[in-house]
This record gives structure tokens, C-alpha cells and sequence, in this order.
């Protein structure tokens, strides 16, 4: 005579298959969602350093340029700002995953976001202060251009030694956040170690300037690709299913 099925355990078993279910849908979706963000970061960043901020930067420089382009200014400003806010957005999603097997790592990740998104809002208010000094040096006219030529050169050295501080933070999170990926098994390995060779690359370039030279762009461009093709592999096919087994080191 055959067995009866113990339905306790059937229940079980059940249960345990549909919450697994649940939990790799649930990844999914959150890859899926990190993956948007992502890309929007990437979208506004681009156009935020050369479109809304080329005024800034262009010649015959910002105390001509800027005043004309007030409201160009101020709105990239407010995406400074915004995409600093998308940032910890990001982070918030993924502490929760990221502290399964690392939690002293999620918690630095964490941090780095907050201390970055201080410096983004520092920066912008630098980029408004430029603003500000090119519209009273219109307003000023010739007659003062000895004394707004000398505070010209310090508000541009306060935003360009904070836009480079922020892009050293904004490298070591990214290293966390790749490495975080890693441990957790969340995305292939192969793609978790490019991005982090390319935020070394990236630090490299960045670090430049403090130590008294320019910065490399082409070291800065292997990390947009990285972020560009996790945003498409995440928006594709989300975090993988953990096996529940952390990769010890990176």
C-alpha cells in the first residue's frame, strides 16, 4: 500500500518553493528598477556636464557667459542636485541586499552616498555662486573688473577642487557598489570585475589634478561604458538569484 503524502510536509515544500519564487521575482524586479536609475544617472549626467553647464566652461569664460544663461544654470543646478537624490535612492534599495553578506560593506556603500550627496549640494551651490558673480559683474560694469577678475579666480577654483573631490567620493562608492555586487553574487562576475578596474582607472584620473596634473579622460570613459551596459544587463534581466553562498573577498 502506498504512502500517504504528509501534507504538512507537501505544505512545506510548497511554501518554500512559492517564497523562493517570490524572492528571484523579486530580485528581478529591484535589478530591473536599479538598472532605470542607472541609466537616468548616466543620461543626466551627460547632459548636465556638456550641455546645461557649457556656458560655465566655454570661452570667454563665466563671468560673460553666465548671466545670459541664467535659467540654464539654475536648471543644472536642480539636476545636480536631483541626480544626487536618484543616488541615494539607489542606495536605499539596495542596503537591504547588499547587507545579506556584507554588512559592514552596505553600510560604507551607504555612507559614501550620503558624504557624495553633501559634496554634489556643495558643488551646486559653487556653480550658483558663479552664476551669481557673473550677474553682479554685468550689473557692475568695466569700471570693477580688476576686483570681480580676482574673486572670478577663487568661486572657479571652489567649484572645480569640489566637482573633483566629489568625483574621487563618487569613485571610491562605485568601487563599493561594484564590489558589493560581487559578494553578493547579484551580477556576473565578469561584469562586477570590469567595473571595478574601471573605477580604479577612473580614480586614477580624477586623483590627477590634487596631485598637480590633468586629468585623463580617456580613464574616465571605460567607467561610462560599464555603467551603460550594468544599466542595459540590469534593465534586461535583472539581480541574480543568490545561491545563498557569499564569494569571500573580491
Amino acid at each position: 500500500m502506498p504512502h500517504a503524502e504528509n501534507p504538512a510536509l507537501a505544505d512545506t515544500a510548497c511554501s518554500q518553493s512559492v517564497n523562493g519564487a517570490c524572492i528571484m521575482v523579486s530580485k528581478i524586479k529591484i535589478g530591473r528598477v536599479i538598472g532605470i536609475l542607472l541609466l537616468l544617472e548616466v543620461a543626466a549626467g551627460i547632459l548636465l556636464n556638456f550641455v546645461f553647464t557649457a556656458p560655465l566652461f566655454g570661452e570667454p569664460g563665466f563671468l560673460i557667459n553666465a548671466a545670459p544663461h541664467a535659467m540654464q544654470i539654475g536648471q543644472s543646478a536642480l539636476i545636480g542636485i536631483m541626480m544626487g537624490l536618484v543616488s541615494l535612492a539607489v542606495a536605499s534599495i539596495l542596503y537591504p541586499l547588499f547587507k545579506q553578506h556584507s554588512p559592514a560593506l552596505a553600510l560604507f556603500y551607504f555612507a559614501l552616498v550620503c558624504a557624495g550627496f553633501a559634496l554634489s549640494v556643495a558643488e551646486q551651490i559653487s556653480v550658483l555662486s558663479m552664476l551669481s558673480l557673473s550677474q553682479a559683474y554685468v550689473e557692475a560694469g568695466a569700471a570693477q573688473e580688476p576686483l570681480y577678475q580676482g574673486l572670478r579666480l577663487v568661486v572657479k577654483e571652489t567649484r572645480n577642487w569640489t566637482h573633483y573631490l566629489s568625483l574621487i567620493v563618487s569613485g571610491v562608492t562605485l568601487f563599493a557598489f561594484y564590489a558589493a555586487l560581487l559578494r553578493n553574487a547579484l551580477i556576473p562576475r565578469p561584469l562586477a570585475y570590469a567595473g571595478l578596474l574601471a573605477v580604479c582607472a577612473q580614480l586614477v584620473a580624477v586623483s590627477m589634478p590634487v596631485l598637480g596634473g590633468d586629468v585623463d579622460f580617456r580613464l574616465i570613459a571605460p567607467l561610462g561604458i560599464c555603467q551603460i551596459v550594468l544599466g542595459l544587463w540590469l534593465l534586461i534581466k535583472g539581480f541574480r538569484e543568490s545561491t545563498g553562498v557569499p564569494r569571500h573577498g573580491l
